[in-house]
């Protein structure tokens, strides 16, 4: 199953995605500037095609991305304030 949506957080707009695979879902939080990613995605391509983007692990759904702290940051997220630990809930306007 596919899920996608559009959800508000801090008066901003975000891209929600959510697909079921084998053992875990990959789910994206998507921002005007940048992502939250789960550990399905790779910060080494990130980093390649110059996006601010966060991974975060162990999340299943937009609730627990939110909960969840930064896990690892590609350069450009880095550049823009955002730090490893740094909990997404603090960060998510950023992007």
């Amino acid at each position: 199953m596919v899920e996608t949506r559009e959800m508000t957080i801090e008066g901003k707009t975000f891209t929600y995605l959510k697909m079921d695979m084998e053992r875990a879902p990959l789910v994206i939080i998507k921002g005007n500037k940048g992502y939250v990613m789960c550990g399905y995605l790779n910060m080494e391509t990130a980093d390649k095609l110059g996006d601010i983007a966060v991974r975060v692990k162990g999340v299943k759904d937009a609730d627990t991305i939110l909960a969840s702290n930064v896990e690892a940051v590609s350069a450009r997220a880095k550049e823009i304030g955002i730090d490893v630990g740094m909990p997404v809930r603090t960060i998510i306007s950023k992007l």
